[in-house]
């Protein structure tokens, strides 16, 4: 019975979690465009990893019926969109491109 009322105790606390703050659940895609920086801008490589994982949240929260191909077309399109240099230019020099034609 104890562990029953710990479990259910935890399962409410993180059930009253507040959302993430810098991703606000009715963020549209200008929204999230607008506010978009390129990965080379960030300060260390985990800070482009967490704007990474960030965006596939987006992604998947907003547009469930998009599958992995499409998320990265349309992360791409981004960078396109913004001018990434050097993020593009780091895609283009691998041995098999990420994203071909």
């Amino acid at each position: 019975m104890r562990i029953f009322a710990v479990t259910l105790a935890a399962l409410s606390l993180f059930l009253a979690l507040p959302a993430r703050a810098e991703d606000p659940p009715d963020q549209t895609d200008a929204a999230f465009d607008a506010q978009f920086v390129c990965p080379e801008t960030l300060a260390d490589r985990d800070a482009r990893i967490d704007e990474y994982e960030r965006y596939m949240d987006w992604a998947q929260e907003h547009h469930p019926d998009w599958n992995l191909r499409k998320r990265l077309d349309v992360r791409y399109g981004l960078l396109r969109r913004h001018e990434c240099a050097q993020t593009l230019a780091h895609l283009a020099s691998s041995q098999r491109p990420a994203f071909g034609p």
